[in-house]
């Protein structure tokens, strides 16, 4: 490798390579003046006895999924967030490597990756912080490490493992990124008939791509309040009785109320309305075109990123039948009725403490009610939680202490990846669920049948 003249390339690099990749221009109604672009250096490494097959499609490849358009990494983030939030290349390349690592792919070691990644970024003249925001590591993804992608919870740190089709997958990246966020694995609860005092936590929500639901979904309101993502009162909180007509969480008209957010004790109530968004359309189709419906969720203790989907089914629902038509929660005296639902709009009744909400959708209680606040994500390093969730793995991130990974199992298992920095490891790799392996193996598997299609 070459050492590289960095004086000016990273602000040049990041702000042609936006325009050149066609990453969709940031709407009318951006939720910020100026958009958070995160510079993403995307890395190609091989092992000292394992290589990958083609380095040069791989590249290829991942330049279409982390930076191409509507399609890419790039272009669902900045379609997400409205505008206010997107990655960009931070180098002119795009994808740079393959570097190969002084390490055996066995035994699976993803603390190791990443130090010794970064160290020869460095030698290379890559500067984190200077050069870029957000490393991205792409490893061959034959050996003993199963997952398919770790992401640090949050963090700036992904690892994707690609086999040798060079297949990553815009589902694994965008699931994987949204770690970054701060986004935990998002779980549903079935509260049988919309009676908040009976519920059990129950599988994945499928309303997110943290829940198993893929790119062909948005993330979830309370995901979007945590981020800031639903600016000028497109979210509201609700401390009054009142009816709201609620417009789709992605498309529609600019602005408009797009999720409530209701005390409900200790936690918080977020209500939403999801609909088909034609204006964006990528492989997989129309955004959330297979959701269709009010939905709401819980927040426990008031933690953004660690709400669940509440379902008033049985369980066995997807889509709209997973949808609410009534709520309540008789200990906080707050009842959530849907008045009608469909074709683009919903109208939803909040009555609080007792009071009935008006007949009639009424604007005073939006001049009054304000925005929830946005959530910033903890400092590096906070645990993730492995109940019941996908494959964990931890590896060592460049700060005083080590960031705690989320990982995604490629198939069934038995024990997730290990890491040389961390000894939690052992005890992770017992807490496995298998119903967290098939959450990332359909995610995997999608990204394969949309690139043969």
């Amino acid at each position: 490798m070459h050492k590289r003249a960095r004086t000016g390339l990273t602000t040049a690099a990041a702000t042609a390579a936006m325009l050149a990749v066609g990453v969709a221009a940031a709407p009318a109604h951006a939720a910020e003046d100026t958009p958070d672009r995160k510079r993403a250096l995307v890395v190609v490494i091989d092992f000292k006895d394992v290589h990958h097959a083609d380095s040069d499609r791989l590249k290829e490849e991942a330049r279409k999924e982390y930076f191409s358009g509507d399609n890419s990494l790039a272009g669902y983030y900045n379609k997400v967030s409205q505008g206010a939030f997107t990655y960009v290349p931070a180098a002119a390349e795009q994808v740079v490597g393959p570097y190969e690592l002084d390490l055996n792919q066995k035994p699976c070691d993803a603390g190791a990756v990443n130090d010794l990644t970064r160290q020869a970024l460095k030698a290379d003249g890559y500067v984190e912080g200077e050069d870029y925001d957000s490393l991205s590591i792409l490893q061959p993804g034959a050996g003993d490490c199963k997952w398919a992608g770790l992401g640090s919870m949050p963090g700036s740190t992904t690892w994707a493992a690609v086999g040798d089709d060079s297949d990553i997958g815009k589902a694994l990246l965008v699931h994987e990124f949204g770690h970054n966020q701060g986004y935990d694995h998002h779980e549903r609860d079935l509260c049988i008939g919309g009676d908040l005092a009976r519920c059990t936590t129950d599988g994945y929500s499928g309303k997110t791509p943290m829940g198993g639901g893929g790119s062909g979904v948005g993330f979830a309101a309370p995901e979007l309040i945590s981020r800031g993502w639903l600016p000028g009162g497109q979210a509201v909180t609700v401390d009054q009785s009142a009816t709201f007509r609620l417009s789709p969480l992605y498309g529609g008209k600019p602005g408009g109320v797009r999720a409530l957010d209701i005390p409900l004790g200790k936690d918080r109530l977020i209500v939403e309305y999801r609909h088909g968004d034609s204006t964006y359309r990528d492989n997989e189709g129309n955004l959330d075109a297979a959701i269709e419906g009010v939905h709401a969720y819980r927040v426990p203790n008031g933690d953004y990123n660690r709400s669940r989907l509440i379902d008033p089914t049985d369980g066995t629902g997807k889509g709209d039948a997973e949808a609410i038509t009534s709520l309540i929660d008789a200990a906080s005296r707050v009842e959530v009725k849907v008045v009608e639902s469909g074709a683009g709009s919903a109208t939803v009744a909040v009555a609080i403490d007792g009071v009935p909400a008006p007949a009639k959708t009424s604007t005073k209680p939006l001049q009054e009610a304000g925005t929830p606040t946005p959530q910033m994500p903890a400092s590096k390093g906070t645990p993730a939680r492995e109940d019941d969730t996908d494959a964990a793995a931890a590896a060592a991130d460049p700060s005083p202490s080590a960031s705690a990974l989320s990982g995604h199992a490629a198939h069934n298992l038995a024990e997730t990846g290990g890491s040389s920095t961390t000894p939690l490891m052992a005890a992770l790799g017992a807490a496995l669920a298998a119903v967290g392996a098939a959450c990332t193996f359909t995610l995997r598997r999608r990204g394969r049948a949309r690139r043969r299609a």
